[in-house]
């Protein structure tokens, strides 16, 4: 509908006179009359009881004031929205990032985005969740991949995804003696109890890192006390060295495909707890999200949720790495 009708009848309303209504539109009144007479045969009743003076609005002339202002406001925040994207065609995107969201989210992300918006400039910075807080809220960066588990009073955050922490331990580590995990994988977990992992060798990221941080108050909850601690400085290389029997490493099924053929983990959960890694973008709370960030954060979630690529390897795709380490060991 075109927005000028409903500023003729809005005005012709709000002054309760035509004549009015035509000096403030500046135009004539027998130009404000006949479009009035139009809109009323175009819509084939009458909006306007000339019978009384002042001239009122009939109770059709309401329903079309009312529903003809929402459409009214709906085309000019469309329009809004229009000349924000146009100007913001060009500019700079500010982006912090922890290790899943560079080595398995922005893959699928970006080159969408960067069809959406060629001229956007966008920098990465790398580096643990819990570091990103003071860089937000100095405009340094404007998003950050967050992983944290005590929110902030000082962000907002939306978020992406969940999944649950899992244990990832060499095969032939004497906890599982005993155990059957011919066909162990995240469809097919062990079920170990706190009790085991306790006095064990541990890979971990440190406390500062926002998982590391998760899974240090998982341990503290469980009572788990490590023996020793080998702090890696990603989650990749807890998982391999993990794998290669240097300790047990915490992760989630993303982590299955950092995997290498040769060394395949067992994957265990703890039966006295399921703990979840919550992933989010956060920004700051004084912060207006323009529309290249709300469409940043839209894309985000969406790729994060639905591709098939960003879920855990199971079934074939987890037995051809076993059947590749028996190869490898000649088996």
């Amino acid at each position: 509908m075109p927005y000028s009708k409903y500023q003729y009848v809005a005005k012709v309303a709000e002054l309760q006179s035509i004549s009015k209504a035509a000096a403030k539109l500046f135009i004539s009144q027998p130009a404000l009359t006949r479009i009035i007479l139009n809109i009323e045969t175009e819509l084939g009743t009458t909006l306007f009881n000339r019978s009384v003076l002042p001239i009122q609005l009939t109770y059709a002339g309401k329903r079309y004031l009312e529903e003809a202002r929402r459409i009214w406001e709906i085309d000019e925040s469309f329009r809004r929205e229009l000349q924000e994207i146009s100007e913001l065609k060009r500019g700079v995107l500010n982006i912090g990032i922890n290790y899943a969201a560079g080595a398995l989210w922005l893959p699928l992300i970006l080159p969408e985005f960067h069809r959406e918006y060629p001229a956007v400039t966008i920098n990465l910075t790398q580096r643990s969740s819990m570091l990103f807080e003071l860089d937000l809220l100095r405009g340094n960066i404007d998003l950050a991949f967050t992983t944290q588990t005590d929110a902030s009073a000082n962000l907002t955050y939306e978020y992406l995804s969940s999944a649950r922490i899992l244990a990832f331990i060499y095969r032939d580590h004497p906890i599982l003696r005993g155990m059957n995990i011919d066909d162990n994988g995240v469809d097919n977990l062990l079920t170990l109890p706190p009790q085991l992992f306790d006095g064990q060798d541990f890979v971990l990221l440190h406390s500062t890192d926002g998982f590391g941080h998760t899974v240090e108050k998982m341990m503290e909850n469980l009572n788990i006390r490590p023996a020793h601690i080998m702090y890696a400085p990603d989650i990749v290389s807890c998982c391999r060295l993990a794998a290669a029997g240097m300790g047990i490493t915490f992760a989630t099924p993303y982590a299955t495909h950092y995997t290498l053929p040769g060394a395949v983990p067992v994957i265990a959960g703890v039966s006295t707890s399921v703990a979840y890694e919550h992933n989010a973008i956060a920004f700051s709370k004084k912060k207006e999200l323009n529309t290249i960030e709300k469409r940043f954060i839209s894309l985000a979630r969406a790729k994060i949720s639905d591709s098939p690529s960003l879920q855990p390897l199971r079934g074939a795709q987890w037995q051809q790495l076993r059947e590749e380490k028996h190869e490898m060991n000649g088996d």
